[in-house]
């Protein structure tokens, strides 16, 4: 019996899906590779990860409630360490929207099918807890059955 969620916890450095760039091969053909090395190694922790936490894939539609932490800098500390008064209350590393793209690739084929079936995400930006490192947390939950708004329903 598959539970009413999945909570995924995944350990990395978080990168945003973006831009990518047309690259012509030596035989004529084109292929588009992104422009950030650190999107792949980004997509596979979060797949490894959803396998880990043994996730199995819906057949309807899901949501998504993510919560994206970054490590915060030491320059955002003082010597007595706390946090100066000028630090940014959270991370702006990467668009929501483009941390949200690679996460719903990366669990395409692992917790559905298509990314279509992601009906609607939630995607907070935050500073790890002290000690912790970046990463995410990974709520993935079906999409309620008789339609409507999606956060109405519990």
């Amino acid at each position: 019996m598959r539970p009413e969620g999945y909570m995924v916890w995944v350990d990395g450095d978080p990168a945003a899906q973006g831009s990518k760039r047309l690259v012509r091969l030596k035989n004529g053909r084109s292929v588009m590779l992104e422009n950030s090395k650190r999107v792949k190694p980004w997509r596979t922790a979060v797949a490894e990860a959803a396998r880990e936490w043994k996730v199995q894939p819906y057949v309807g539609d899901v949501m998504l409630h993510v919560r994206v932490r970054f490590v915060r800098p030491q320059k955002h500390y003082r010597k007595d360490g706390t946090i100066t008064p000028g630090a940014p209350a959270r991370p702006g590393y990467a668009d929501c929207d483009k941390l949200a793209r690679a996460i719903c690739d990366a669990l395409a084929g692992i917790a559905y099918a298509n990314d279509r079936q992601v009906a609607a995400i939630a995607l907070e930006r935050e500073w790890s807890p002290e000690g912790m490192g970046s990463g995410a947390i990974i709520r993935i939950v079906p999409c309620p059955p008789k339609g409507g708004w999606a956060y109405e329903h519990p």
